[in-house]
């Protein structure tokens, strides 16, 4: 009984740290304007800063995904949280652009690392159980903790808003929060001698056979084009504040709402939906018709204060239902018949390939708002998020072309001679 109780607690404990990993090299999903303003930096330069972290974890994840499945797992998260958190503890000294594009590269490897070992300890902690309901708690989970600790962070920059840098404090408390969860996780995770690990080590054959596949392909662009949607679709945030006209705090509160609670509740609906239909990319391909009509009407709606109330729905409604798109991702993996002991090393090339607009997106839409300013500048990143959200329909619907011939026995003629 002790150790059912440790190990919940030590559930917790890492499900905890992975809702606010992602916290810091992501600010400017919700404190956009402060870190201009804090960092005297413009939109471009905010944008190359998100490009740079992107990039280096684009090169290193496979290589550094490999040697972490080879590291003792529980110094590897506790080692990474540290990372975080002394990283953080420079971000807050507001240091100059060069010394920022050093620490998001950094940022980059500690997070490379933690993700894998995440998704392994996640795994382990849960042997005892059903693995889809350890997940599915750890993804909802995750949204709540980051709500959290987002919720906690505005409220501090709210206290200091007088200060001349109240973003200092933002990260002082991010650094708190990494070096803690980090001490926490480095007491309480299992040694690896004392714990079996039913993963099959990753291999460069593995990622070469999957490399092969044209489902993995096909994924790769469904999440490239959706997430390219999604980086867009996170300057609503500066859109509220610059364009609108309310407060950032209020700005913050929405984009909190938007990131964090409305995957709570799309995610889990979309996937209990795609059950019943049998059908992942079905409920996707309705789902990102609607996010076109969505995005259609937040281009078109007059962007006056006075309708502040209906462009917020919009937002929220908008995030929720993209929410169950990104909750169909990796179950279409089952769908399209990708082999389960390869799902480990899928989920890893899925993730180099469809995750790249990480590395062009935010500094695009930065160059877009200096070139043409605020107005023509926001108008043209709502047209944006039109057009991937489109792009991703159009994708959605090819995968649904794709697994209709596989079913009914036929080889697509783009896919002969790919498969050995």
């Amino acid at each position: 009984m002790k150790y059912v109780h440790k190990n919940n607690l030590t559930l917790f404990i890492l499900i905890l740290s992975a809702g606010t990993a992602y916290k810091v090299p992501y600010l400017k999903a919700v404190f956009y304007d402060e870190l201009i303003n804090s960092l005297q930096i413009s939109n471009s330069e905010l944008g190359m800063l998100t490009s740079v972290y992107a990039t280096i974890k684009m090169i290193i994840y496979i290589p550094c995904g490999i040697l972490a499945d080879r590291l003792n797992l529980r110094k590897v998260l506790s080692g990474s949280l540290y990372m975080l958190g002394i990283l953080t503890a420079v971000y807050a000294l507001m240091p100059e652009l060069f010394i920022l594009r050093i620490l998001h590269g950094l940022y980059a490897v500690a997070n490379v690392f933690f993700w894998p070992s995440f998704i392994k300890g996640i795994r382990i902690l849960g042997e005892e159980r059903n693995q889809g309901k350890v997940f599915g708690f750890s993804e909802g989970f995750r949204g709540i903790a980051g709500s959290i600790t987002t919720f906690i962070s505005l409220r501090i920059l709210d206290t200091f808003v007088t200060a001349q840098k109240p973003l200092t404090f933002v990260l002082i408390f991010y650094t708190f929060v990494y070096i803690s969860l980090g001490a926490t996780l480095g007491c309480l995770f299992p040694d690896k001698k004392n714990i079996q690990a039913d993963m099959k080590a990753q291999s460069l054959q593995s990622y070469i056979t999957v490399f092969k596949m044209p489902a993995i392909w096909m994924i790769s662009l469904f999440i490239f084009t959706t997430y390219s949607m999604q980086i867009a679709f996170e300057y609503t945030t500066s859109y509220l504040t610059q364009i609108i006209g309310i407060s950032m705090f209020g700005a913050g509160i929405i984009a909190t709402f938007r990131d964090n609670i409305c995957g709570i509740v799309g995610s889990p609906t979309a996937g209990v939906i795609a059950d019943r239909m049998h059908s992942p990319s079905r409920i996707a391909s309705i789902l990102a018709g609607i996010e076109v009509l969505l995005a259609l009407l937040l281009l078109i709606i007059p962007a006056y204060i006075s309708f502040l109330v209906p462009i917020t729905i919009i937002v929220l409604v908008f995030a929720t239902i993209h929410y169950g798109v990104r909750g169909t991702y990796y179950s279409s993996m089952t769908e399209l018949n990708v082999p389960v002991e390869l799902t480990a090393t899928g989920t890893a090339v899925v993730a180099v390939l469809g995750y790249t607009p990480d590395i062009f997106m935010h500094l695009w839409c930065g160059n877009i708002l200096d070139s043409y300013g605020k107005e023509d500048g926001f108008k043209k990143i709502l047209l944006v998020i039109a057009l991937f959200a489109f792009l991703s329909f159009l994708v959605i619907l090819g995968l649904r072309s794709y697994h209709k011939k596989r079913r009914q026995g036929e080889t697509p003629l783009f896919e002969k001679g790919l498969i050995s």
